[in-house]
């Protein structure tokens, strides 16, 4: 459990400068360097060595078990990416893994990271980033990381057409990278073995300004653009997020007068778009759409109701989940059109994930949609479940019924909806105070043993994360009786650093 809750105590210097962060909005990574000496990557290496060929790949573990792991994430270079594109608050996940590439492996297919087993929306907003740090040099035999730039947004992928950049490197870099964007393993032709740590990080508070070095107000392409898809809208939408100021505060009352790449009158022209085969140019459609406001929530909310069978397939994209990703984007104007949404039928029901997936993302404005919300956690579906106990943590108000509401969440027959609470609780933190008790007991989320017919390995289905997101939640929450039982749960919980196999006390 790590969070930047110090971002006071970090010089300005290493933070990210607008050039950086608008690498990483529109290529989906940026590569940094930490200045630690030779000899402590060589200690670094030794030891991961060891524990490998001992012990084999700790995993979740990977931290304590390698104490000096987290001397890299405490280095300000690391640290100020992290704040400047997550926030101070962000906090590193329990889910750490070490990739290790032996020489002779292959190529590994192109994937993104889902979510333990589960596939949720995935926020065009930076809610979540992961870091790939190399504790030796790295060249391109060694079977580096590949990354396609630009493909942070997109579901589909054309491997014949699209970048493949090996990730390359001197001991100490990292590339701070989107969680969404398509990557994977390269051959290791040479004659080393080539460690990789992946880490991810949540972000735990909506921005209020920018939280970089940030000098410019407007969105600009970045020097030394690479050839990706260009979708300067959704570019634009994210760095005014960031920057505490969304695209829809901008936004001219008088629907004659705003610009874009679409005007009012486009609206029948950029709808057809959204039908089309190019997942790029319907992704651009439906944030066209949405920076024409008001007059465009028709046509979003028809493709909302456009019969797809694929809402939720990891591997394309779907046209009512780019619509809600418009209506997202489009912000308050489409909240009373969402929330009655949030009642209509659908071919597939998993579409009201998609809206409340939407109200959370505009975050507070949709807080009349609370209740409506709040209802759904009856629903038989885990993904409308999860979005919508996702949209209470960003909404957050009303308090006084969004925190019951995700306290009785921790106790869903979905692990991934009880991570989610946890999580949710977790952004809401001093004033979800009341749920105390229940993360109490999500601490102990899968302690009654193994499920029937589970291998041993998958045998808390999960549960670990729900563990470790509530003792975060309680962390940020910060009253007397949260920090005694955190205290309490820790102290049971210690891990010793020293402790292996052949050294037991």
């Amino acid at each position: 459990m790590s969070t930047g809750e110090d971002f006071a105590l970090i010089d300005a210097k290493y933070l990210l400068n607008d050039e950086q962060v608008a690498q990483f909005i529109t290529h989906g990574f940026v590569q940094l360097q930490t200045d630690f000496t030779e000899q402590f990557h060589q200690a670094v290496l030794k030891k991961m060595s060891e524990v490998y060929e001992n012990e084999g790949n700790p995993g979740n573990n990977l931290v304590p078990r390698i104490p000096e792991i987290q001397k890299f994430f405490d280095h300000p270079t690391v640290k100020g990416a992290l704040t400047s594109l997550l926030g101070p608050s962000y906090t590193m996940h329990a889910h750490r893994h070490g990739h290790f590439n032996r020489p002779g492996t292959s190529d590994g297919g192109w994937h993104k990271d889902n979510y333990w087993g589960n596939e949720k929306t995935r926020n065009h907003l930076p809610w979540s980033a992961m870091i790939f740090y190399y504790p030796q040099d790295v060249t391109d035999d060694m079977g580096p990381t590949g990354i396609v730039p630009g493909s942070q947004n997109r579901y589909k992928m054309n491997v014949a057409s699209e970048i493949n950049l090996p990730v390359v490197g001197k001991a100490g870099s990292f590339v701070l990278i989107n969680y969404d964007i398509w990557h994977r393993a390269t051959a290791n032709t040479s004659a080393n073995d080539r460690y990789m740590l992946k880490l991810l990080f949540f972000r735990l508070e909506a921005p209020k300004r920018a939280e970089w070095n940030n000098l410019r107000e407007e969105w600009k392409t970045p020097e030394g653009m690479m050839p990706v898809p260009d979708n300067t809208l959704l570019w634009n939408h994210v760095w005014k997020w960031m920057s505490g100021s969304p695209a829809w505060a901008d936004r001219p009352a008088d629907p004659a007068e705003r610009t874009g790449a679409a005007r009012h009158s486009d609206i029948a022209g950029l709808e057809s778009r959204l039908y089309g085969e190019d997942e790029n140019e319907a992704l651009n459609a439906a944030y066209g759409l949405a920076a024409i406001g008001a007059e465009a929530v028709p046509a979003l909310i028809r493709g909302l109701k456009h019969t797809d069978p694929d809402v939720v397939n990891p591997l394309t994209f779907s046209i009512p989940r780019l619509c809600a990703h418009g209506l997202a984007a489009m912000g308050p104007e489409a909240i009373p059109a969402l929330t009655e949404a949030l009642g209509d039928s659908y071919g597939n029901r998993d579409v009201i994930g998609q809206i409340a997936f939407a109200l959370g993302e505009i975050g507070p404005p949709a807080s009349g949609a609370v209740p409506a919300l709040i209802g759904l956690l009856q629903e038989e579906s885990d993904f409308i479940r999860q979005h919508v106990v996702e949209a209470l943590g960003m909404i957050q108000e009303p308090a006084e019924q969004v925190v019951p509401a995700l306290g009785g969440a921790l106790q869903d027959s979905s692990m991934y909806v009880r991570f989610s609470a946890g999580l949710a609780l977790a952004r809401i933190g001093p004033a979800a105070a009341s749920a105390v008790g229940a993360l109490k007991q999500a601490l102990h989320d899968g302690d009654e043993g193994p499920a029937p017919m589970l291998a041993a390995s998958k045998a808390d289905k999960g549960a670990r994360y729900v563990s470790a997101i509530a003792a975060t939640a309680l962390q940020r929450i910060r009253t007397d009786e949260a920090l005694d039982i955190l205290l309490s749960y820790l102290q049971t919980a210690r891990w010793c650093p020293s402790t292996t196999k052949v050294s037991t006390f």
